[in-house]
């Protein structure tokens, strides 16, 4: 389904469509960051595995999650919403792809960070870089974010993507709502969505998650990061989307598929982490 370029330079920005207008979520961003051992997001969180030899992964916050997209859904689904029927549809579906892909990149990171022996797990400007992949991942993908599987190649920051795969996110979203037609051949896997669609329903997170205000989880690579150290991280992140097989097919400290390590936590999370911490170190 094409090649899509993620840019993925110092000083990148994914900038949102200026004529889209929604309400706020509740969910304070303001508060994640990396505490209590976790890269703690709020919706979701990642465990290390240099941190935790047990338990290691991502954990999708359940009750956070669907109290966001039962609160996005009212708003978007108005009829006094100004947002269009299929952007607030398309914005519902990829919520939890965008939420998942976030985490993941986390984990990419690590593995970078262990690769290059470079000390600490974590570093504040992640949350920008992951929460630009993730939206570039599924803005360039012409499909709805739920997997991408990269083809790998050896020349610029190319990304083949290939549907479907929404699990784990099914139980979450997916019998809430009917869909268009269209929207339900995407989730078989026999089409696509426009390009100006899926930035229509990204810019409808961006506005929902406060993301045009200052903070870590504003979409940017940060200036902070060499050309050398993003050029390891994609050709990591490449390893890292193929489903299961990303142990396999890719040079990581770990030899377990992260795929296979994603659950649902089911407690209510009340963190606030300190946002000035500018790196963690392993424990």
């Amino acid at each position: 389904m094409g090649n899509p370029t993620l840019n993925l330079k110092p000083g990148a920005e994914w900038v949102s469509e200026s004529n889209v207008d929604v309400a706020r979520s509740d969910v304070d961003f303001g508060t994640g960051g990396f505490c209590e051992g976790v890269a703690y997001d709020v919706l979701a969180y990642y465990r290390p595995y240099t941190v935790y030899k047990n338990g290691w992964g991502i954990y999708i916050i359940h009750l956070a999650m669907l109290k966001d997209l039962e609160r996005l859904s009212k708003v978007v689904l108005s009829n006094h919403s100004g947002v269009e029927r299929d952007e607030g549809l398309l914005a519902l579906i990829i919520h939890p792809g965008v939420v998942f892909l976030h985490e993941l990149c986390h984990h990419t990171l690590e593995n970078v960070r262990v690769s290059m022996g470079i000390g600490g797990v974590y570093d504040d400007v992640d949350e920008g870089l992951c929460q630009y992949t993730a939206f570039k991942l599924i803005e360039e993908s012409s499909g709805l974010g739920m997997i991408v599987t990269p083809y790998m190649v050896h020349h610029g920051d190319h990304v083949h993507i290939y549907w479907p795969f929404y699990w784990p996110f099914e139980t979450v979203i997916y019998s809430h709502w009917r869909y268009p037609l269209y929207i339900k051949f995407v989730l078989l896997g026999m089409g696509s969505i426009d390009k100006s669609l899926i930035r229509k329903a990204l810019s409808i997170l961006y506005r929902w998650w406060s993301l045009d205000r200052a903070g870590l989880y504003r979409p940017v690579v940060s200036t902070k990061y060499t050309e050398d150290f993003l050029a390891r991280y994609l050709e990591q992140l490449r390893g890292d989307l193929v489903p299961f097989l990303d142990h396999a097919l890719s040079r990581k400290p770990v030899n377990e598929s992260i795929w296979a390590k994603v659950d649902f936590d089911g407690k209510e999370w009340k963190l606030t982490c300190k946002q000035t911490v500018k790196n963690q170190t392993m424990r």
